[in-house]
């Protein structure tokens, strides 16, 4: 609603924080032109939905309104009289209408009661409250915007134009880019000496001046009401960020049900579509994701004739992914609420993170946190519990276990797939977290989002032997790219 820079006074540290919100929003609404030229920049999705007023609130005529004693007329404010508020251009209404009583209401902080107290034709009545506002508007003969032209009221729709317009008296203000589309309703003045022009022709306006009918027109389809369906329809035309969640599968029928389920119960603050790839499961599960995607345009289904390995499997749905985020998940994870949109946020936060994962109870790095729950109905709230008190706060991890990773669409254009000669799995992640390393872009683990892990699901059917023969094998490919392993440790 204002241009924080404009009021001139605010500390850095705002700015900062401000810049980053309108950055890392999922949908930007703005008052004016000026600001929308400033946010979309910063945000895709940005929509002007201007001020208004309570129209009903000022257009009746109240039974009683202010009078002044001596029966002048009266050019009337009501607003913040504040560093923004041009005490010159007042001083110079009341020298070029000393006939008229100038009534200011609202709170000064500027010093203008002093520097207007030489002046018998200026009234300050100070702060009124809004219920009172009708009492003074109606007795106004001219409505004025006597504001200085900069950085903050350029950026400005005014509330107060709007209120002056539901009693269709005639309006004098500065001429600022948000009335130049109400010209023909509101007299705009370029200079001190235009704005006195402007006042002298407005005092000379008839009572039963057809326009007076065509203000009130207007403000009556300017109201509260008039904008709540303005931003009803921003909201439904904000395009957010579409997530690709690729999913292997390979048998574990019961976990991949809880997998999917969740993604659909706890995905519900972003777009996304499902990428199921299955590794020629024999229990039942191709026959179960037929049936899952069956008339869903967002769930794509891949059914391979072969075990074709963690990282070929993955490279097929990321592939075939259309989203700005692509997600690595394994089928023996939960969601949990939030979870995508706040790996999304941190990614949004930070353009040079490339890689980012959730923490969670069961993995053998520095994700893993210590949590305690006995069953899987008893862990959105624990999990719930973790985030909300480590909200925004995430930490660089020498390498993330791909159980549950994000990738940005900008590293993943530049870094591709995995590294196929993996096969089966083991040392994908470890592999990926360099390249994401060599490309120049960040891994990190998100503090504030919980993926439930039951950890190695497909690879324990593999049985002991098979899998050390997996683990050896890969370790060399890897050592042969990037030199020694290092072991994955735990957070001390």
């Amino acid at each position: 609603m204002d241009h924080h820079e404009g009021f001139g006074n605010v500390p850095p540290e705002v700015i900062s924080a401000e810049r980053a919100l309108m950055r890392e929003s999922d949908t930007l609404i703005v008052t004016s032109d000026w600001l929308h030229n400033i946010g979309k920049d910063r945000n895709k999705n940005v929509f002007i939905v201007r001020n208004a007023c309570e129209f009903t609130h000022f257009n009746p005529i109240p039974s009683k309104k202010y009078e002044d004693i001596k029966g002048r007329k009266i050019i009337g404010y009501f607003g913040a009289i504040a560093n923004w508020f041009d005490c010159a251009l007042v001083e110079k209404l009341a020298n070029e209408f000393p006939d008229c009583l100038i009534l200011l209401i609202g709170n000064d902080t500027c010093g203008a009661e002093k520097r207007f107290s030489t002046y018998k034709n200026v009234k300050m009545i100070g702060e009124v409250s809004y219920e009172k506002l009708p009492f003074y508007l109606h007795s106004f003969d001219i409505c004025i915007l006597p504001f200085l032209v900069n950085d903050l009221t350029l950026a400005t729709n005014p509330v107060k134009v709007y209120e002056y317009l539901c009693v269709g008296k005639p309006i004098v203000s500065v001429d600022l880019p948000e009335l130049s589309s109400m010209k023909d309703l509101v007299r705009l003045a370029e200079s001190h000496q235009h704005f006195v022009t402007q006042c002298r022709d407005a005092l000379k306006e008839p009572a039963e001046a057809p326009i007076r009918e065509q203000r009130i027109s207007f403000a009556s389809k300017q109201t509260w009401e008039h904008r709540a369906q303005e931003f009803e329809s921003a909201l439904k035309n904000s395009t957010a960020a579409l997530v690709s969640v690729v999913v292997v599968t390979y048998n574990n029928l019961d976990l991949t049900k809880l997998c999917l389920a969740s993604i659909d119960q706890h995905t519900t603050d972003v777009r996304y579509e499902i990428i199921i790839v299955d590794n020629a499961s024999s229990d039942g599960t191709p026959e179960y994701l037929r049936e899952f995607g069956k008339n869903r345009p967002d769930v794509k289904l891949i059914l391979n004739e072969d075990n074709l390995g963690f990282s070929k499997a993955n490279n097929q749905g990321l592939a075939l992914s259309a989203g700005e985020y692509l997600v690595v998940l394994n089928n023996d994870t939960v969601v949990t609420s939030g979870w995508a949109s706040g790996l999304v946020r941190h990614c949004k936060k930070d353009p040079t993170i490339g890689l980012i994962g959730p923490v969670t109870n069961n993995i053998g790095n520095e994700a893993k946190i210590s949590i305690e729950y006995e069953s899987l109905s008893e862990m959105p709230q624990k999990a719930r519990d973790h985030t909300l008190l480590h909200l925004g706060e995430s930490f660089d991890i020498p390498t993330l276990a791909f159980f549950c990773v994000m990738i940005t669409r900008n590293a993943y254009e530049k870094i591709g797939g995995l590294d196929e000669a993996f096969g089966l799995g083991f040392f994908e992640d470890d592999d990926y977290c360099r390249r994401i390393e060599q490309a120049g872009f960040r891994h990190i683990c998100a503090e504030d989002v919980f993926v439930h892990h039951n950890l190695s699901a497909s690879f324990n059917k593999l049985g002991e032997e098979r899998k050390q023969e997996l683990f050896l094998r890969n370790k060399t490919i890897y050592e042969a790219k990037w030199g020694q392993w290092i072991p994955h440790s735990y957070r001390m």
